[in-house]
C-alpha cells in the first residue's frame, strides 16, 4: 500500500525517550530510513512493530555541544546524499526558576540545547532538505507563545527558536523547504525529571498536575503536521490556542491568569 512515509528519509532528535521515541515506534512500520539522534542513541532498541523494509540508524549527538552536532552532521551527509524529507526537531531541556535567580549558565545551556543546537543542525542539513523539498517539524510548547512565569529561560529560547524558524520558511519558500511548529502541551515526558533549576543542576520534578497527553499522541499529530503543507504554527488543544490569541487580544488578562495559575511556581 502507496503511503506518504514510504521510502522517505526522516531525522529524528531526541529520538531515545518521550516523544521522541513515539516517532521513531510510529514511523518504524513503514518502509523507511530513520535517522535516530539522541544523546543515548546506543539505548535505542527495535521497535516490535518494525517494518522489515525499515533502516534505523543511530546517531550519537549532544546538542549543547558543536562539535558533537558536526559529528552527527558528517554521518547524516554521508548516507543522506538523495536529501532529507522530514526533520523532527524533537529534543529539547527545560528550565525552572524566577528571572531574578536563574544563573546566566542556566540561559548558556536551555539555548544551547534548544537553539543553537537545533539551528546547526538544521542549517547542515539545509542541502538535503532543499534537494527533497522536505519539511522541518518542530516540538515546541504553549509557553513559546508568551514569557511565561518561573520558565523565562525556556520561554526565550523557544522563542527564540520560533522566530527563526518562521524566517527560514518564507526565505526558502521558492525551495520548497517547510517549517512547522507545533505547541504540544503537557506530556507524559521525562522532560522535568532532566531539566534545570535556577543553579543549573538537574531540575527532578514530578509531572505536572494536569490532564496529560501521551507521547503517542502528540508523536501522531506531529506526523500529521508533517504532511500538512499549510501548517504553520499548530497547537493541540484549548491551553495552546488561549494562549495564542489571547497574548493579541486581552495580553493584561492573560498576564492576570498566568499570574494566578502559575504563582507557586515563582515564589
Amino acid at each position: 500500500m502507496k503511503d506518504f512515509w514510504n521510502n522517505r528519509v526522516v531525522v529524528i532528535t531526541g529520538a531515545s525517550s518521550g516523544i521522541g521515541l513515539a516517532l521513531l515506534e510510529n514511523l518504524s512500520r513503514y518502509p523507511c530510513e530513520i535517522f535516530a539522534l539522541a544523546r543515548r542513541a546506543n539505548d535505542i532498541e527495535d521497535p516490535p512493530s518494525k517494518h522489515p523494509a525499515c533502516k534505523i540508524i543511530r546517531i550519537g549527538v549532544d546538542l549543547q555541544d558543536t562539535s558533537s552536532v558536526l559529528d552527527a552532521l558528517a554521518i547524516l551527509h554521508s548516507h543522506t546524499s538523495g536529501g532529507v524529507d522530514v526533520l523532527f526537531n524533537n529534543a529539547g531541556i527545560t528550565a525552572h526558576g524566577r528571572f531574578d535567580e536563574l544563573s546566566l549558565e542556566v540561559y548558556r545551556k536551555t539555548f544551547a540545547t534548544n537553539f543553537f543546537g537545533p539551528i546547526q543542525l538544521i542549517q547542515g542539513l539545509l542541502g538535503g532538505l532543499k534537494k527533497a523539498k522536505g519539511v522541518v517539524v518542530t516540538t515546541s510548547t504553549v509557553s513559546a507563545l508568551y514569557g511565561v512565569p518561573g520558565r523565562a529561560a525556556y520561554s526565550s529560547s523557544k522563542s527564540a527558536l520560533h522566530a527563526a524558524m518562521e524566517s527560514m520558511r518564507i526565505e526558502l519558500k521558492e525551495e520548497g523547504v517547510r517549517s512547522s511548529l507545533v505547541c504540544v502541551p503537557y506530556t507524559e515526558t521525562n522532560l522535568r525529571k532532566s531539566g534545570l533549576d535556577v543553579k543549573g543542576n538537574v531540575l527532578d520534578e514530578g509531572q505536572a498536575k494536569a490532564k496529560l497527553k501521551t507521547p503517542k499522541e502528540v508523536a501522531f499529530l506531529l506526523m500529521k503536521v508533517a504532511k500538512d503543507k499549510e501548517a504553520r504554527l499548530v497547537t493541540f488543544d484549548f491551553s495552546g490556542s488561549f494562549m495564542k490569541w489571547m497574548r493579541n487580544l486581552a495580553p493584561g488578562i492573560l498576564e492576570k491568569i498566568l499570574y494566578k495559575k502559575l504563582y507557586h511556581d515563582f515564589h
